[in-house]
């Protein structure tokens, strides 16, 4: 019995080695992989390009921490209104691939002039007309009074401009608190704006008129945190109140007291003051008066 199993696994290890070369060729499966550059795979799994939204957090708060235009934040991610964020929502940082950026052109829009006025204004044209015809005297007395009328109303509207102007006008600087500057902007120590050393509780003033876009002190290293827009361009930020006193979304004017002067990160009675432009930090000391502070 043990004689009959030996010839035949004998005969099975001679057979295989003839059967593997009979076989067709086996070839490997080839896996094909996509070449992604380091950005493709960050934009891939989100990773330091996406923002997750938290509790408390604004589009002007995300680009205020990311150093970026909140206009372009908004761009990148179809971002209409951005007063609403919400929890748990993706926030792309970086322009996505192959983005086209659509530019909108500022157009002056003439005022509409409603129907009735417009009728009105053909008919004293064509009474004025015939006017004309019957006596120059007239005419040029006429004329006259109705030049003076447009002055007075070009006057009027020159005078008192629209309350959104507000944030449309080149802001005029003010220092934020009387102190003394203990440090100045650099951004190679990562020093973004000035500090400037006053009594705890102090009053801050806005810089400039604006609108308060945040409030809160969700972004680390700032405290308590307000953010103001002056126009598309400017934004100032003041960190490290002790109470704040101004809500998001309020208009505020020049020199309005918005906060008091707290502790900062090394334990100084201090206020912490940046302005940025187009989302990124900038010198304050040239925005803000020479001689003060």
């Amino acid at each position: 019995m043990r004689s009959h199993n030996s010839k035949l696994l004998a005969i099975i290890a001679i057979a295989l080695p003839l059967l593997n070369a009979c076989a067709p060729p086996h070839r490997a499966l080839v896996e094909e992989r996509k070449v992604l550059t380091v950005r493709q795979q960050s934009e891939d799994i989100g990773g330091q390009l996406v923002r997750i939204v938290q509790s408390g957090d604004t589009l002007y708060s995300i680009a205020f921490a990311s150093n970026t235009d909140v206009n372009q934040i908004a761009a990148w991610n179809n971002i209409s209104d951005t007063s609403r964020l919400n929890v748990g929502q993706r926030i792309r940082l970086t322009k996505p691939i192959a983005y086209v950026n659509k530019e909108r052109k500022s157009v002056a829009k003439k005022p509409r002039v409603p129907q009735e006025k417009a009728k009105q204004a053909v008919s004293k044209a064509k009474v004025l007309s015939s006017s004309q015809t019957a006596s120059k005297t007239k005419s040029v007395v006429v004329a006259s009074k109705s030049a003076s009328q447009k002055n007075k109303k070009a006057a009027g509207t020159t005078t008192q401009p629209a309350p959104s102007s507000i944030l449309s006008s080149k802001p005029t600087w003010i220092w934020p608190v009387e102190g003394k500057l203990i440090r100045r902007f650099s951004p190679s120590s990562s020093q973004q704006g000035v500090d400037i050393a006053a009594a705890s509780g102090k009053r801050v003033v806005a810089a400039a008129a604006g609108e308060v876009v945040y409030v809160g002190n969700s972004l680390k290293g700032y405290g308590n945190l307000i953010i103001v827009k002056h126009n598309e361009m400017f934004l100032s930020a003041y960190a490290h109140n002790r109470a704040i006193f101004v809500k998001e979304g309020q208009k505020i004017n020049n020199r309005q007291h918005i906060g008091s002067v707290g502790i900062n990160n090394r334990r100084e009675s201090a206020l912490h003051f940046q302005i940025r432009r187009n989302g990124k930090p900038v010198n304050p000391l040239q925005y803000l008066p020479k001689n003060s502070s």
